[in-house]
């Protein structure tokens, strides 16, 4: 796969393409299925794949006091649709002037005369350009030449529709497992390692500890879950949270992982949440916050067997 940053210049094996098109936040089933479609109709045509996505996402954008809108930051989103047999990846800054540019200069600078394309795909509720000015009855209207297929909304098992909307309101309701079973996969945080208090070493738990700035935060409190180090996960309890038993300041992500003593300072490490255990509390004792720590592991290794 090949990646680019402009609609400028593109190589000719990458022109002629069917496009998909989308924000792609927490790249969930929905999401999937669009992909997959444009996967499907460019086989069959004989024809490269390409997907288009933007980064910040526009919602994030319109709201920059928001910092922990987003579900998948841009590292996560890119291992996910990877996996995908896709030819290349259109990654775009939306800025001001990106925000700006109507749905007719989209269509036509971008997708046109960018990159050339004979077909596009996206979800049927897509919008775009200025003030959403733009979207599936639009192109259909205004540019037949460039085929529009809309894939219509998946639904779960209860009948409703499949959104980031109602990922993002899960998370916030500590409901992981939920949230997981509509992406397909767990929500993680992913961040470098930094340096703590180390109290958690004074008491026998170590932690290592990630400042959350690039992803939603969920429901504070302690978790069930997974660190990747090196390829293998290992179990261990998270905590998202103020830390009001150490008088600690602003939010962190702690994570005792269960027998493992590694220096994993500066690394970069993915942090996946599998259960919401409980709410965080404030402890009138270390004492008392190292036996909740050791019952939080004691359920970490019968909910994670």
């Amino acid at each position: 796969m090949r990646f680019f940053h402009s609609w400028r210049k593109v190589p000719a094996a990458f022109q002629h393409a069917v496009v998909a098109i989308g924000n792609f936040d927490g790249f969930h089933t929905g999401h999937k299925a669009v992909v997959e479609t444009a996967v499907k109709i460019a086989r069959a045509e004989n024809r490269p794949v390409v997907l288009m996505t933007f980064e910040p996402h526009p919602g994030g954008f319109f709201r920059p006091s928001d910092r922990t809108f987003r579900i998948t930051p841009i590292r996560s989103k890119v291992r996910l649709i990877c996996r995908l047999p896709i030819d290349g990846f259109f990654v775009f800054a939306f800025n001001r002037a990106f925000a700006d540019m109507t749905a007719d200069e989209f269509v036509r600078d971008v997708l046109i005369n960018g990159l050339h394309a004979a077909r596009i795909v996206v979800g049927e509720d897509y919008s775009f350009g200025k003030n959403r000015q733009g979207d599936v009855d639009f192109l259909r209207q205004n540019y037949p030449e460039l085929p529009v297929t809309a894939v219509a909304k998946l639904r779960d098992q209860n009948g409703e529709i499949i959104s980031s909307s109602r990922i993002r309101s899960f998370l916030r309701d500590g409901a992981v497992e939920r949230a997981a079973g509509l992406m397909e996969h767990p929500f993680e945080i992913e961040g470098y390692v930094v340096h703590g208090s180390e109290i958690g070493r004074t008491i026998g738990f170590p932690t290592i500890n990630i400042k959350p700035n690039d992803s939603i935060l969920p429901r504070i409190g302690v978790y069930a879950a997974t660190v990747e180090i090196d390829g293998v996960e290992k179990k261990a309890v998270a905590n998202i949270g103020t830390r009001p038993t150490v008088n600690g300041q602003g939010i962190l992500l702690e994570a005792h992982i269960l027998d493992y003593d590694g220096d994993l300072y500066g690394k970069r490490l993915r942090v996946r949440l599998k259960t919401f255990l409980r709410p965080e509390v404030r402890f009138d004792s270390l004492d008392e916050l190292k036996a909740q720590i050791q019952t939080d592991a004691e359920t970490v290794k019968r909910i994670l067997k």
